[in-house]
């Protein structure tokens, strides 16, 4: 008997396009209902009751999170996978608490991606045993409990590295470095360790994820890593990295390492590049992003990070080359941008979620940075994202 899936999606065209492309019988799955919004979704869950609902965050009516909270208290054995357009972490948090399975990005789709977490689904499901003579599975669940561990959803990934640490990477309870690589293209493992084997004659370790690799190798070994990665830029193979270390043992892996993939995150998310900062201004841009949705004054940020207003001021613009409040608005402007074009949220919501609470203001506020209002930005940006969805369905 197949495995019920429910998908929950404020665009059609998202829905039509996941029951399109996605071979469910693979899985032992078929989808026998979908939805536009949350309490649509909640509805038909309630007469289904399907075993796997996919569900969108932000949606009209009911959001996915709240589904979520009605579903897993309803069916505790429900498995609920979140969809969104962007990575937030807050997302990722309230996610955990929810009881949910796992977190897609809609802009990262991979197949490799969808297809770990739904074997691990079918597995949970139908109550599969995990079979150790079938390492190349056990890898993908392992890398799967990697990506969602860096995402916060998943504590799991922590356990796995602690025994990995009294096994094949004891060599990392020594002095440890880490490389985050970025632009390394389509996913191909066995090539980059037959490449990395090659050119390395040290020990190391590479965790692929999405289009990024972590590279791990003694701390003294940096030059070579280094010498090997600048070939590589020269070549074309990696675009840009970051590094940090050295590190040792579990504790440090763990913060090193999500330390390193939400800085990166952060200059994608929001051009953030700190490396030449001191630490009052770092402190000072973490505590702000962190509360982009609360209206913060100059004063506020600089007795957090213990100085006056008047040094602080000074201290940022020499840092940074621009005011704290010229920083700050170009980073609610990027992400206002991102949740007009890839959300339902009314212009209200989002004018709250970027601490600018007055919708008229807010208007003005970002058609002076964008030349254009919130509601025409939306409606270029959907217009695009329409053709872009109808282009890759209709390939499929």
């Amino acid at each position: 008997m197949s495995i019920k899936v429910m998908i929950v999606d404020d665009e059609v065209l998202v829905r039509k396009g996941l029951k399109a492309m996605v071979p469910w019988s693979r899985y032992g799955m078929e989808v026998v209902a979908d939805a536009p919004n949350g309490r649509k979704g909640w509805e038909a869950f309630m007469q289904i009751q399907p075993e796997l609902v996919i569900t969108d965050i932000v949606m009209p009516e009911m959001d996915g999170l709240e589904l979520c909270r009605r579903v897993k208290e309803q069916a505790p054995q429900t498995k609920v996978l979140l969809l969104s357009c962007h990575r937030d972490f807050t997302f990722a948090q309230q996610g955990i608490s929810l009881g949910v399975s796992g977190y897609l990005l809609k802009t990262e789709f991979q197949d490799d991606e969808w297809d770990s977490l739904l074997q691990r689904m079918r597995a949970e499901l139908t109550g599969e045993k995990k079979q150790s003579s079938q390492p190349r599975e056990r890898q993908k669940e392992w890398r799967l409990e990697f990506g969602t561990w860096l995402t916060g959803l998943n504590r799991g990934f922590e356990q796995s590295l602690a025994a990995m640490l009294e096994a094949q990477w004891s060599w990392m309870n020594g002095a440890t470095r880490v490389w985050l690589l970025a632009g390394m293209g389509e996913y191909r493992e066995e090539q980059e360790r037959v490449m990395l084997s090659r050119e390395l004659d040290t020990t190391w370790e590479w965790i692929p994820c999405g289009d990024h690799r972590f590279l791990f190798c003694p701390a003294d070994s940096c030059r070579q890593v280094e010498s090997l990665l600048v070939e590589w830029k020269l070549a074309g193979t990696v675009t840009s990295w970051e590094t940090a270390g050295p590190f040792s043992g579990r504790e440090q892996w763990l913060l090193t390492v999500r330390t390193l993939y939400k800085k990166t995150e952060w200059a994608k998310k929001f051009g953030v590049m700190q490396d030449a900062w001191q630490e009052p201004i770092r402190q000072a841009v973490h505590y702000a992003l962190d509360r982009l949705d609360t209206p913060l004054t100059v004063s506020e940020v600089a007795s957090q990070v213990g100085l006056s207003r008047s040094h602080f001021s000074v201290l940022f613009k020499k840092g940074v080359g621009e005011s704290f409040g010229e920083f700050l608005d170009k980073r609610r402007v990027r992400i206002a941008q991102g949740m007009l074009g890839e959300t339902t949220m009314s212009i209200q919501e989002v004018a709250e979620r970027v601490g600018l609470p007055d919708a008229k203001y807010f208007s003005k506020w970002f058609k002076k940075y964008t030349g254009m209002s919130p509601s025409h930005y939306r409606f270029k940006q959907k217009e695009e994202s329409g053709r872009t969805i109808v282009h890759s369905t209709a390939q499929t």
